[in-house]
């Protein structure tokens, strides 16, 4: 499944503010702050052309400097406390922004955390970090710049519109005259922005996960000498997204042209039709009572009103790439792949596996990779997963570990079914170490507890699980031992040195199930060694399922099952697979061959 919107996916102002309240909500202060400031502000924005009138016509036309003094008192009075208050509200407003993105972005983390294996191979890690990161600051700035800020320029714009009608209703109604214009200028316009936006928000999330894949595959693409053909993809996402950027900044920009050229229109249309009925309609009475301070009143308001009206294009464009990233997170949001978590707990788990007529497939449209698979392993048993590649050792691993789910047949840990228990109950039953160790960028130690409270509380435990895992050594010689910081991915060490920690983390914790997925893999001889030690206690400790291409390490379990095609097709003891003379003692004899040449 696709976290693409819909094409057809249009989510309303309405649909915004559901998803926004609940984040808002919890700062409910803030928001009194911004509900009491703001009008406050807008009805001092609405006064001053009014208190310029009343100086006009009144001290100012009679010279009255006494008059003229307290007028020019109360109008600085009012444009300080409508600055005052405007900025108690942008504030309360950016408060209640941040602490709300923070929340967004929490809440996508969280949702992202806990989705299943299936969710993550079909979407790349730039896309999901475009969600975390421009889309949310794009709700974000919707939500401080946009959606409030709209409403507080409908409220100056209605204020201004009824001092204006109160002072004077037929130049009210001449400096609208254009506004059916103005009308179909803003929705043609919001109709065209919507659709870049989105297209916008679409081709960034492309660009990110181009970027991404070039990044975790730097070294494959300079091994191979394909940098020119990276630079030509990314040039061609880059560029798509600039043209596209560039056609959504001239649709803005055109409508904040068009915007300021309606309001100097509308200023020539009061002053013409004033000078023209001053010429040929005196005495009629329509315009009665137009004197200078109205006249200049009105344009004053008009250029104020036009103001919130210009501004609401940058509004409309901040509101259109919300809404856009708003069709993505939900999207995102309404996606659940997670595994599912049951009641059961595992409070004294003792190890035993029972796998009954497991058949799994990847896709609804893929092809069966597990068929019937029925086995078992007993507590302290050790069971080597062999076969061919694709032959379905992995997902066995996948399945227990219960990173997938969706299989038939039933998967149980000591009688109990892996889908009733528990989640954390079922990640403390058992721990995995891959053939691809993952260290984050954080010290040593932190890697092996990875943040566990019990861990962390007893830090004898980490150095006692490195020394068992045979890490000690070699940790002890870095620049601050246990406290050396790795950088990203463990880059700075070797791989066997990842290896060896990964396998700490699994001395350091008590889980009975122990999954070994092609430990040795890609290691020198002398660091299997040190992984063939450290499993080896492993090996008397716990119950392992050991997936395994080495002979070496394939001999030492308690029993061997031989999966071929995705079904069980012999399963024993080493020595009593080779003296079947089937498909294992052909693997061994090709194993020993290839030793042999090498």
């Amino acid at each position: 499944m696709s976290d693409q919107p819909s094409p057809n996916a249009r989510f309303s102002l309405s649909q915004m503010w559901r998803l926004i309240w609940p984040l808002v909500s919890p700062h409910r202060r803030w928001l009194w702050l911004v509900l009491f400031a703001t009008p406050i502000g807008v009805i001092g924005q609405t006064l001053k052309p009014l208190i310029l009138q009343r100086t006009i016509d009144g001290p100012l036309t009679h010279v009255e400097l006494a008059g003229l003094a307290e007028h020019c008192a109360v109008f600085f009075a009012v444009v300080i406390s409508a600055f005052i208050f405007s900025s108690l509200g942008v504030f309360a407003l950016q408060m209640i922004g941040l602490r709300s993105l923070a929340t967004l972005r929490h809440k996508l983390f969280v949702h992202i955390l806990g989705q299943g294996q299936s969710f993550f191979d079909t979407r790349t890690t730039g896309a999901l970090m475009t969600r975390t990161t421009n889309d949310v600051d794009a709700i974000g700035e919707s939500l401080t710049r946009g959606v409030v800020g709209l409403i507080s320029d409908a409220l100056i714009i209605i204020g201004t519109l009824g001092m204006m009608l109160w002072l004077n209703p037929w130049l009210t109604v001449v400096s609208f005259s254009i506004s059916p214009l103005l009308v179909w200028t803003v929705n043609l316009c919001r109709k065209q922005l919507r659709h870049l936006f989105t297209s916008i928000r679409e081709s960034l999330s492309s660009l990110n996960g181009l970027f991404a894949e070039y990044i975790n595959g730097v070294a494959e693409t300079q091994r191979y000498g394909a940098d020119a053909a990276a630079h030509h993809r990314f040039d061609e996402h880059s560029s798509h997204f600039r043209d596209l950027y560039h056609k959504a900044n001239w649709w803005d920009a055109g409508l904040y042209a068009v915007m300021d050229g309606l309001s100097a229109l509308s200023v020539g249309l009061v002053i013409a039709f004033v000078a023209y009925q001053a010429q040929s309609w005196t005495g009629i009475g329509l315009m009665d009572g137009v004197s200078i301070g109205v006249l200049v009143a009105f344009i004053d308001a008009l250029n104020r009103i036009y103001v919130p009206i210009r501004e609401f294009s940058g509004r409309l464009a901040s509101i259109q790439r919300a809404l856009a990233a708003l069709d993505r997170i939900l999207s995102l949001l309404d996606i659940d792949e997670s595994i599912s978590s049951g009641e059961e707990t595992l409070s004294s788990l003792e190890g035993s596996v029972v796998f009954d007529r497991v058949s799994f497939r990847y896709s609804e449209e893929g092809p069966p990779v597990l068929n019937e698979v029925s086995f078992a392993v007993q507590p302290g048993e050790v069971v080597a997963l062999v076969g061919s590649t694709g032959s379905g050792k992995s997902t066995i691993a996948r399945l227990l570990s219960r990173r997938y789910q969706g299989f038939t047949g039933s998967i149980t840990l000591d009688g109990v079914s892996v889908g009733s228990i528990d989640q954390r109950s079922a990640q403390q039953a058992m721990v995995m170490v891959g053939q691809d160790p993952y260290l984050f960028k954080a010290t040593i130690r932190e890697n092996i507890h990875l943040w566990e409270p019990s861990l962390m509380e007893q830090p004898e435990l980490i150095e006692a699980a490195a020394k068992r895992a045979c890490a000690h050594p070699f940790i002890s010689q870095l620049s601050q031992g246990y406290e050396t910081p790795c950088s990203a991915q463990g880059a700075d060490l070797s791989a066997g040195q990842r290896q060896l920690i990964t396998i700490a983390r699994a001395f350091a914790r008590q889980s009975p199930i122990v999954i070994l997925d092609e430990a040795t893999a890609s290691v020198d001889a002398l660091t299997e060694q040190l992984i063939d030690e450290a499993t080896a206690q492993l090996f008397e400790e716990r119950t392992v399922l050991v997936i395994a291409h080495r002979l070496s390490t394939i001999a030492k379990a308690d029993r061997i099952i031989m999966l071929v095609d995705g079904e069980i097709i012999e399963a024993g003891t080493h020595q009593s697979l080779i003296d079947q003379g089937g498909a294992y003692a052909d693997l061994v004899a090709s194993e020993l061959t290839k030793d042999d040449r090498s």
